[in-house]
């Protein structure tokens, strides 16, 4: 029980992870394991799909229980508006209940997201270890990043022009609104306000606004690109296949 409220304080000091420290590189290793073993020895499963998918519900719905129940920065940082929450919701529905959309939107958003967060991971919440936070934000990533990974390299997803459509306009709607939103209540989701990096920091805020909007519309031409090719060499290797079997 006294775990149990530790894990799940309120208290903020500060964060103790170390970036590139040796629980750092851990996590960046089981993820790229797991990337591994999914592209080798994984073939497209509904039992797969629904796991990963109930995993990233589940670490959504715990994560926004604590943020209202705690009431900590619930306005600027407890919502699901930040890039990878938003695309962790979207595959998640669409890998537990078979949306191809959401597993697209999701699988693009994720796929960038999972991995700048996994490598540089900025947006801890200042507790120290263990905090629900700090569990939330790994798995969270981790499952998002072998959720986006599964639907590209396994399932081979293929995204149409209507598809690249939703997409851009969903993108786009989402970080102007989000710039919008920042402004009012001071809060910096999608980073749209201020870089984690410190790039850009010293630009004009519409200035910056807007070269974060042209960075990721020209994320998703070349992720458009990536996802199309990988289905390709997927249906070039079954036509090879079937044609093995048929001589």
């Amino acid at each position: 029980m006294d775990f149990l409220k530790y894990f799940f304080r309120k208290a903020a000091k500060h964060s103790n992870f170390k970036i590139f420290g040796l629980a750092h590189l851990s996590i960046l290793c089981i993820g790229i394991l797991g990337i591994i073993s999914m592209i080798k020895r994984i073939s497209v499963s509904r039992k797969f799909e629904k796991i990963v998918g109930v995993v990233l519900l589940s670490q959504q719905i715990i994560l926004y229980t604590w943020y209202l129940l705690s009431g900590y920065n619930l306005l600027t940082e407890g919502l699901p508006l930040f890039h990878c929450r938003i695309a962790i919701i979207l595959i998640g529905i669409g890998l537990l209940f078979n949306k191809s959309i959401c597993r697209k939107l999701g699988s693009m958003w994720g796929l960038i997201g999972a991995v700048f967060a996994l490598v540089y991971p900025s947006g801890l919440d200042p507790f120290l270890f263990p905090h629900i936070t700090q569990f939330s934000f790994f798995i969270g990533h981790l499952f998002l990043l072998w959720g986006a990974v599964y639907c590209i390299f396994v399932e081979g997803i293929k995204l149409d022009k209507s598809d690249l459509k939703i997409i851009f306009y969903f993108t786009n709607i989402y970080h102007i609104s989000v710039f919008i939103l920042n402004h009012m209540i001071g809060a910096n989701y999608g980073f749209m306000r201020e870089s984690p990096i410190g790039i850009g920091n010293n630009l004009h805020p519409m200035v910056y606004g807007l070269v974060v909007i042209a960075i990721f519309n020209v994320l998703i031409v070349l992720m458009n690109a990536f996802i199309n090719s990988q289905q390709e060499d997927y249906e070039q290797e079954i036509c090879e296949i079937v044609e093995l079997e048929y001589n």
